[in-house]
């Protein structure tokens, strides 16, 4: 394991501080962080889009309605809970200063895969129930709850403790926090777009299998990226709320002053 460029995982982050660390390290770690997401999401498109959706035979044509519903919404649901939890490995150990392996990281993270699936299964259970009973209830869980796969790896805590733990860290920032996610949707949605429509047009199957996969693999890797950021930085707010402790600074002794002496007598 390598030493790594300090990476701050005390520091307070806005929206622009966030995306601008989250490109710069994506870029400066992408033979990192693009084999760990490949090894989740090729196996699922091979699977749903190549195989059953018919990409491989009808390229951007294959429709995924062809796939079984409940394979669609298993791997649609689990796929993006271990990519965010490899990446919450990975930026972990870039925090301490070291750069894992793709085989680093996945024995960190695999030990928690149970606890993080479990998690996001009670904060989707709890989201479902808010927009079933009232539409804004589920809005709030959506947001408040976003955060229970970092929660349930870096913490260790259990799947309702986790949601409450990542209620708590949005509890007094729940807009802004709403607002940042909404900015890095928007954002690579619409950089994403083109590439989106062009992979679409493309009537080869392995061809496009292979772009499909690709951007895939981008896309879901920048967006665990982004939230794992956002997480530290929501926890640095908790911990930390006026910015992180300064440093102690250590002054030599100061040699005590000397003291009035009575005059002589004359």
């Amino acid at each position: 394991m390598r030493e790594a460029r300090h990476l701050d995982l005390d520091a307070h982050r806005d929206a622009r501080d966030l995306i601008a660390t989250t490109v710069t390290l994506f870029a400066r770690h992408a033979l990192l962080f693009l084999p760990v997401t490949l090894g989740v999401v090729a196996p699922v498109v091979i699977l749903v889009n190549g195989v059953w959706a018919g990409g491989f035979a009808d390229g951007g044509g294959g429709h995924v309605a062809r796939a079984p519903a409940v394979a669609i919404t298993v791997f649609g649901f689990v796929m993006p809970v271990l990519v965010t939890a490899l990446h919450v490995a990975i930026v972990r150990d870039l925090g301490e200063g070291r750069v894992p392996t793709v085989g680093q990281a996945l024995r960190a993270a695999a030990p928690r895969f149970p606890q993080a699936i479990a998690a996001v299964l009670v904060y989707s259970l709890l989201m479902l129930g808010g927009f079933l009973l009232l539409v804004v209830p589920g809005i709030w869980v959506l947001v408040a709850g976003y955060f229970a796969t970092q929660t349930a790896v870096m913490e260790r805590c259990g799947p309702l403790d986790a949601f409450r733990r990542s209620s708590e860290l949005v509890d007094d920032r729940w807009w802004r926090t709403a607002g940042t996610l909404l900015l890095g949707w928007v954002l690579l949605t619409i950089a994403s777009y083109p590439a989106r429509r062009a992979i679409n047009a493309i009537d080869a199957g392995g061809v496009y299998i292979l772009l499909y996969t690709l951007l895939q693999v981008v896309t879901l890797s920048l967006t665990a990226l982004f939230g794992t950021l956002l997480y530290f930085s929501l926890r640095a707010h908790r911990e930390h709320p006026f910015g992180a402790a300064p440093t102690p600074t250590f002054l030599p002794p100061v040699a005590p002053m000397p003291t009035a002496q009575p005059p002589a007598d004359l």
